[in-house]
């Protein structure tokens, strides 16, 4: 695989250097997308127009050997099948290069919030070049590599603002690109967090939106293009392609599933880390940051703090209070061991930022880490708001699958009964019998594929149960149907 998609990427560079090329594609396809085009010059020295014009130097002689081989056959099915050909191998060269961009544009725009609330941070405690060093130290996917690069630049004499503003304007992601000017256009102290989070929520909505129509089209689309190449083979006298109904069943799901990956992500990176840990967090720092600025010193402050917070966060206060006093280890030490108690990308990078507060200047460090706690609320009832929105959408997909596993079975039971009803009223049986299990099989594995794609577009870790109870839909439907048609 990896061969091939080298293949392209070296003839998509030979064909940016023919005009001519370029410009039947232009001709053929119109304007792209400027974004695209240009990650792609930049990432493999390409544009998107050499990449299209190679796209359709690889569909050509498939669809073209593809006719050549069907059309002794049938002239109408030679067609429609190498059509289909060209343009599965046209979309699958085109989307082996474009796929990057996607996957690291819904990376960037998953992890945006969290480096912007990094970011903004540490230049409470910082400047912007330690708020970059820290960035770079973290494990954030591409873009800790990123800052590391930037880094370098910045030792050879760059600004930093200058380069992060460079960054922010190449970025394939919108909301990384918005998290970074927004960072640079505020005062170090006037960054609003809760405003920007307000704002990621709401395009979040708007995004949550549009992915539960493609949600809901890909549902409908995959319910009835099994049953309409169904009908179409049999009728065309080709019952043997029924097989291929679970394939292109799959490809096009792998097709249409990539426009999801963002809600994907956004859910892999919150899965296994506890929204409660967010407001366990918020709880401490609010306590501990108002008695620090009641003038407290830190070390006292945290022995009041055990005082007020709830048992859970208690028991974590005590480990480190006994061991400040019985291992005589630093504060900033034990507070180290208190952040590993927490497995929250949030509540990990307040912590450590209040480390670093509360050792610069603990008088001063009040106030700030009485705001964090107040941020982290705020993150938290947007993360719960989100919650009902995954599982909203989760339902949805459910009852609309579960729904169309009903109707294929329903069908698929119709479908010998549509044939010779059809052959009655035209007068003659053009078609071979059709044995009723090679046409429920096929759309049995389609409702299948159906069901896993969607249990992992919306994040359903129940998908054996989903599969099961999909399958049984499908058969009860089928079976039911059936039965009614023998006892008639």
């Amino acid at each position: 695989m990896r061969k091939v998609k080298n293949l392209i990427k070296y003839i998509a560079t030979k064909v940016e250097k023919l005009s001519f090329l370029l410009e039947i594609e232009r001709k053929l396809f119109g304007n792209h997308d400027e974004k695209l085009s240009k990650y792609l010059k930049m990432r493999f020295g390409f544009s998107l127009e050499a990449l299209i014009a190679t796209a359709l130097i690889f569909g050509l002689p498939f669809g073209i050997i593809s006719f050549l081989l069907l059309v002794k056959k049938n002239l109408l099915l030679a067609t429609i099948l190498s059509i289909i050909v060209f343009c599965i191998v046209f979309v699958l060269v085109k989307n082996s290069i474009t796929s990057t961009y996607e996957f690291e544009r819904s990376i960037l725009a998953s992890l945006a919030p969290l480096v912007f609330y990094e970011f903004s941070l540490n230049l409470e405690v910082g400047s912007v070049f330690e708020a970059i060093q820290n960035i770079s130290r973290s494990k954030y996917p591409i873009i800790s590599q990123n800052f590391k690069e930037i880094l370098d630049k910045i030792s050879l004499g760059q600004k930093p603002e200058k380069q992060l503003l460079h960054y922010a304007s190449i970025q394939p992601s919108n909301d990384l690109r918005t998290a970074l000017l927004t960072i640079l256009n505020a005062d170090k102290k006037a960054t609003d967090i809760g405003k920007y989070f307000q704002e990621a929520e709401n395009e979040y909505e708007k995004t949550n939106r549009e992915i539960e129509v493609k949600i809901l089209l890909t549902i409908i689309i995959s319910t009835f293009l099994p049953l309409l190449l169904t009908m179409i083979y049999v009728f065309w006298d080709y019952p043997w392609l029924i097989f291929t109904v679970p394939l292109i069943q799959l490809l096009f799901h792998v097709f249409s599933s990539k426009g999801y990956r963002i809600s994907v992500l956004e859910e892999t990176i919150i899965a296994g880390n506890k929204l409660s840990e967010l407001e366990e967090c918020a709880e401490l720092l609010e306590v501990y940051g108002k008695f620090l600025r009641l003038g407290y010193s830190p070390e006292k402050a945290l022995t009041k703090t055990v005082e007020v917070v709830s048992e859970k966060t208690k028991e974590k206060l005590k480990r480190i209070i006994k061991r400040i006093r019985s291992d005589l280890v630093s504060l900033r030490v034990a507070w180290e061991d208190l952040v590993t108690g927490f497995r929250h990308p949030f509540a990990i990078i307040s912590l450590k930022t209040v480390n670093k507060m509360v050792e610069k200047s603990s008088k001063d460090a009040g106030e700030k880490v009485f705001r964090i706690a107040a941020k982290l609320r705020e993150k938290a009832m947007l993360e719960r708001k989100r919650e009902t929105l995954i599982n909203a959408q989760r339902l949805k997909a459910k009852i609309i699958t579960l729904a169309s596993a009903l109707l294929l079975g329903f069908v698929a039971s119709l479908i010998p009964i549509i044939i010779y009803s059809s052959a009655f009223v035209f007068g003659k049986l053009s078609t071979p019998p059709v044995d009723n299990l090679s046409i429920a099989v096929p759309l049995l594995m389609a409702v299948i594929i159906m069901t896993f794609t969607n249990c992992k577009v919306t994040v359903d870790k129940n998908i054996k149960l989903q599969m099961i109870m999909a399958v049984l839909a499908f058969l009860f439907a089928y079976s039911i149907n059936s039965l009614l048609q023998h006892l008639v």
